[in-house]
């Protein structure tokens, strides 16, 4: 939960109707209070991956359903916890998903993720679209539903 303890507004979409979500997106810029975590759905068959106990809290691994966070800007920072383990960015680039050219790798970690800066006047838009296909393509092990799960943190 967000500082405050206010529970986020959900929106749940498919990647080809995004429009309400862009909509809050651009709603961020204005105010440049809040952020947006996005995570794939999983098909009503699929069962995460357990994770033992202990072990799995202190591995060095991150989630193995992709967490992709947006910030508004500027500058616009994104991020993507995921349990592809380290160097994401050679995983993105083999998955055919590499970072965008211009967009700057901050952080590239096993556990902690990988954070990425967009340069200004990035359309809110295509920023989506990579976090969806990045995201999806590091959930490829697992069955995935069509659509996705906004959790939106704004200020009030």
């Amino acid at each position: 939960m967000p500082r405050g303890g206010q529970e986020p507004e959900f929106i749940d979409f498919k990647p080809d109707d995004r429009a309400a979500l862009l909509a809050r997106m651009d709603q961020l810029v204005e105010t440049r209070k809040g952020w947006i975590n996005l995570s794939p759905a999983l098909d009503e068959d699929e069962e995460p991956p357990p994770r033992s106990g202990t072990f799995g809290l202190f591995s060095g691994r991150g989630p193995d359903v992709p967490l992709c966070t947006w910030f508004p800007g500027p500058p616009t920072e994104i991020g993507i916890q995921h349990g592809a383990g380290p160097k994401v960015v050679d995983a993105l680039r083999n998955l055919g998903q590499p970072v965008p050219e211009g967009w700057r790798v901050t952080q590239d970690h096993s556990r902690r993720g990988l954070v990425v800066l967009v340069p200004d006047r990035t359309p809110n838009e295509r920023v989506l679209d990579w976090l969806l296909g990045a995201g999806t393509a590091l959930a490829s092990h697992l069955k995935l539903a069509t659509w996705w799960r906004a959790a939106i943190y704004a200020a009030r």
